[in-house]
C-alpha cells in the first residue's frame, strides 16, 4: 500500500487534523473512565444488604441435652436481646419443668436452675442500684479553703478511694470465679458425655444447664461492675486532682488554729484518761483464779491499748493540721518546723500487728475453752469486734497520717522555700539516722560474764584501741623528731618508743577489759593461768618476749648496728621487736633471728662502743719483689679506702706472716669505721680491689700457685710367670 503524497489523513502532525484527533482520543478515555465507574458503582450496591438485617432470635437450648457453647452469643448481644433471651429461656424452662419426671433429685436441681435465672435478673436490679450509688456523696471544694476544710475534703475523698478499692477487690475476685465457672463448664460437658442411662443423663444435663446459666449470671455482674468502676475511678481521680489543688489554695485560719488547738488539748486529756485507766486496771492485785475473769481483764486492756493507740494518731493529726495552718502564717516573724516522726507510726504498726495476732490467739482460746460447752460466746465476740473494729480504725489513721505528712512537707515547700525544706529534711533525717544506729547499738550480740555486749560497746572498743594507737603513733613520731633534730641518741628514742608503744597498749587492753565487764582485780588469776599454759605450750614464744624486753631495756644491742651471731648471721639491726629482731646481710635478706639467739647466745656487736675496729686483709706476692716496695704500695691503697681510720694510736699496718709455696705472704692491718660501711657492701673487698691497683702501676707480680715436679726413671721389671703344678 502506498501514501500518496500530500495525503495527510493518518499523519498527527497534519495541521488541519491535528485537533480533531485529539478530541477523539479525549472523548474514548472519557467514555472508558465513566464505564469503569458506573460497573464499581453497581459492584458496590450489589454487596449492600438489599433488605433490613435479620431479628434477633434467642438460642434456647435443648433441655434434655444441652449442647456446650449455645450461650456464647451472649457476650456479643445487646441489653435489651440479652433481656428477649433471658425471657425465653425462662419461658421455655417453665415448660420444659412441667415435663420432668417426679424424682426428687431432678425436681431440685430444677429449682436450682430457676433461681438460677432468676439471678441473672437480681443483678440486672443491682446494676440499677449501683446507678444510684454516688462514690463521693459528701465531698466539697470550697474556694479560699482553709485546713479543716481540706481535712473533711480529704476524708471524703479518702472514703471514696476505700469504696472504690472494694469493688475493684469485688472484680478481682469475679474474675478468678469467672475462670473457676469456666473449668467447671469443661468438666460437666465431659460429665454428660460419659453419662449412661436415661435418669443419669437427665441429670447431668440439668447439672450443665444450671453451670451455664450461672457462667452467664457471673458474666453479667463482671461487666456490671466493669462499667461503674471505670467510672467511680475517673470520679476519684478527678476528686484527688481538686484536692491536690484546694492544696495549693490554703489560706491560714486563725479559727481554724483555735479549733486546731481545742481538738488537741481533748486529745489529750483523752490519752492521760485512758493511759490512767489502763494502768489502774493492770497494776491492780489478782485476786481470783477464774480464767473467765482473766480473760475479760486481758481484753480490755488490750481494749484501752487500741484506744489509746488510736487517741495518739488522732491527735498527730491534729498536729500536722495545725503545723500546715502555721506554716501559712505569713504574718509569723519565726520560721516553723515540719512535725514529722517515723517512731509513731512504727509503733502503731508494730502494735496492730502484735493486737491482731493477740487477738487471733484470744479467740482460739475461747474456741478450745467454751466452744465444746455449747456456751454463749456472743459476750466474747463483743469484745473481739471492739477491738477488731478499733484496729482497724488505727490503721486507716495510720495512711491519714502519712498523708496529712506528704501534704505538711508539700505546703513547706511553696512557702517556707527550696533551702529551708532540704534543711528541714537533712536535720529530720540525720535525727533519723541516730535513733536507729542507738536501736541498733542496743542490740545484744553475747555475753561475756552475765554482761551483755552490744554493738555500742564494740564501738567503745574500737575506738579506745584506735585511739591508743595513734597515741602510740603521734609518740613515735614526737621521738623520730627528735633525734632528727639531734636532741637524742636513735637506739635510746627507739627503745623509749618500743617501751611507750607496749605500755599504751597494755593499758587501752585493761581498759577494754574493765568495759567488757570484766573484774581487772582477777588479773592475776588470769595471769597465773596463762603462766601454766606458758609453762607447757607458750614457753618458746614466752622466752623470747622476756629476751626481747631484756635487750630493750639492757640496751647490748641497738638498731644500727653491726652484729655477728654464733650461727653466722651478719649484718645491720634494723628492728628490734618483742618476740624477734630484724637484721638486714650484705645480700639484703632479712632475717629475722629469735630474741634468744641474742641472750643465750655469743653476739659479736662490732659497733656496741666503739665502731671503730681492725681488720687484717691477707694478701701475696711474688719472690723476689722488694718487700719496701709492697708495704709502700699496700700503705697507699688503704688510704684510698673511705672507710680506713687513722690516728696517732690507730695505725695502718703492713706485716709480712710467712714464706709460702708459692708467695710471700703478707696482712694489711687497717682500723676501719664500720658505720660507714655500706649495708650491701664487703670492706676486704674494697681493699684488695686497691691492692691490685696499686701493684698493677708498682710493677709487682701477683704469684700463681706453683709446683716443682721430679721425674724419676727406673729399669724394666722382670717378667713373672706362674708355676705349674705338675712341674
Amino acid at each position: 500500500m502506498r501514501t500518496m503524497a500530500g495525503d495527510c489523513s493518518f499523519s498527527p502532525l497534519c495541521p488541519g487534523r491535528s485537533e480533531r484527533g485529539r478530541n477523539t482520543v479525549r472523548a474514548i478515555f472519557t467514555f472508558l473512565l465513566t464505564l469503569l465507574l458506573a460497573s464499581s458503582t453497581l459492584f458496590a450496591s450489589a454487596q449492600l444488604p438489599g433488605k433490613k438485617p435479620d431479628k434477633f432470635e434467642p438460642v434456647v437450648p435443648d433441655f434434655t441435652e444441652p449442647s456446650a457453647d449455645w450461650w456464647t452469643g451472649w457476650v456479643e448481644a445487646s441489653t435489651e436481646e440479652r433481656k428477649q433471651w433471658l425471657e425465653a429461656l425462662d419461658k421455655a424452662w417453665s415448660a420444659r419443668r412441667e415435663n420432668l419426671p417426679e424424682d426428687e433429685e431432678l425436681q431440685k436441681r430444677a429449682k436450682a436452675i430457676s433461681q438460677s435465672l432468676k439471678g441473672v435478673a437480681v443483678t440486672w436490679q443491682k446494676h440499677q442500684e449501683y446507678e444510684k450509688i454516688s462514690v463521693l456523696p459528701d465531698v466539697k471544694f470550697p474556694k479560699n479553703p482553709d485546713v479543716q476544710a481540706w481535712a473533711k475534703a480529704d476524708a471524703a475523698v479518702t472514703r471514696g478511694r476505700r469504696r472504690l478499692m472494694g469493688i475493684q477487690l469485688e472484680a478481682r475476685q469475679l474474675d478468678e470465679t469467672l475462670g473457676q465457672s469456666l473449668s467447671q463448664l469443661r468438666k460437666q460437658v465431659v460429665l454428660l458425655r460419659e453419662a449412661s442411662g436415661e435418669a443419669e443423663k437427665e441429670a447431668a444435663a440439668l447439672a450443665l444447664l444450671q453451670t451455664q446459666i450461672n457462667h452467664i449470671n457471673i458474666i453479667e455482674q463482671r461487666e456490671t461492675l466493669e462499667e461503674f468502676l471505670g467510672n467511680w475511678q475517673e470520679k476519684v481521680d478527678l476528686a484527688e486532682g481538686q484536692l491536690n489543688q484546694m492544696l495549693d489554695e490554703l489560706q491560714y485560719s486563725a479559727e481554724a488554729a483555735k479549733a486546731l488547738e481545742k481538738d488537741i488539748e481533748e486529745q489529750t486529756e483523752k490519752i492521760e484518761r485512758i493511759g490512767a485507766t489502763r494502768t489502774s486496771i493492770q497494776g491492780s492485785p489478782e485476786t481470783s483464779t477464774d480464767p473467765d475473769t482473766n480473760m475479760k481483764k486481758d481484753l480490755t486492756l488490750m481494749e484501752l491499748e487500741v484506744d489509746l493507740l488510736e487517741g495518739h494518731l488522732k491527735k498527730r493529726k491534729a498536729e500536722l493540721l495545725q503545723s500546715i495552718n502555721n506554716v501559712l502564717d505569713e504574718t509569723a516573724e519565726e520560721e516553723q518546723t515540719l512535725v514529722v516522726s517515723r517512731d509513731l507510726l512504727e509503733t502503731a504498726r508494730t502494735l496492730i500487728d502484735g493486737n491482731s495476732r493477740e487477738l487471733n490467739l484470744r479467740q482460739r482460746q475461747v474456741m478450745a475453752w467454751r466452744g465444746e460447752e455449747g456456751e454463749d460466746l456472743s459476750r466474747w465476740w463483743r469484745y473481739f469486734e471492739r477491738i477488731d473494729s478499733g484496729l482497724g480504725r488505727a490503721s486507716d489513721l495510720v495512711e491519714d497520717v502519712q498523708r496529712y505528712e506528704a501534704a505538711q512537707l508539700q505546703i513547706y515547700k511553696q512557702r517556707q522555700g527550696w533551702w529551708a525544706t532540704v534543711r528541714e529534711r537533712t536535720s529530720y533525717m540525720a535525727e533519723q539516722a541516730y535513733k536507729r544506729w542507738r536501736q541498733l547499738a542496743d542490740y545484744q550480740l553475747f555475753s561475756i560474764a552475765q554482761n551483755p555486749i552490744t554493738l555500742r560497746d564494740i564501738a567503745k572498743i574500737i575506738f579506745v584501741m584506735v585511739c591508743a594507737w595513734l597515741i602510740s603513733g603521734l609518740t613515735r613520731r614526737f621521738l623520730n623528731r627528735l633525734v632528727r633534730k639531734k636532741h637524742a641518741s636513735e637506739s635510746s628514742m627507739y627503745n623509749l618508743g618500743r617501751v611507750l608503744h607496749y605500755s599504751i597498749i597494755g593499758v587501752a587492753i585493761i581498759v577494754v577489759l574493765a568495759m567488757l565487764g570484766l573484774d581487772t582485780s582477777k588479773l592475776a588469776i588470769v595471769a597465773g593461768a596463762l603462766s601454766v599454759g606458758i609453762g607447757f605450750g607458750m614457753q618458746a614464744i614466752f622466752s623470747n618476749f622476756i629476751s626481747g624486753l631484756i635487750l630493750l631495756f639492757e640496751q647490748p644491742l641497738r638498731v644500727g648496728d653491726l652484729v655477728e651471731l654464733e650461727s653466722g648471721v651478719f649484718g645491720r639491726i634494723r628492728d628490734i621487736n618483742v618476740r624477734s629482731t630484724r637484721i638486714t646481710t650484705r645480700d639484703n635478706v632479712d632475717i629475722l633471728v629469735p630474741n634468744t639467739e641474742f641472750v643465750a647466745g655469743r653476739v659479736i656487736n662490732h659497733t656496741l662502743d666503739d665502731p671503730v675496729r681492725r681488720i687484717h686483709v691477707p694478701f701475696g706476692v711474688a719472690y723476689g719483689s722488694d718487700p719496701d716496695l709492697v708495704r709502700e704500695a699496700a700503705l697507699e691503697a688503704a688510704e684510698r679506702v673511705n672507710i680506713t681510720h687513722t690516728d696517732w694510736k690507730r695505725k695502718t699496718e703492713v706485716w709480712l706472716m710467712e714464706f709460702g709455696d708459692n708467695a710471700l705472704n703478707f696482712k694489711l692491718v687497717v682500723w676501719i669505721n664500720s658505720n660507714m660501711v655500706s649495708p650491701l657492701g664487703d670492706p676486704y673487698a674494697l681493699y684488695n680491689l686497691e691492692l691490685l691497683r696499686e701493684f698493677r702501676e708498682k710493677d709487682i707480680e701477683v704469684p700463681f700457685p706453683q709446683r716443682d715436679l721430679h721425674l724419676r726413671s727406673w729399669e724394666a721389671s722382670l717378667p713373672i710367670t706362674r708355676r705349674r703344678e705338675d712341674e
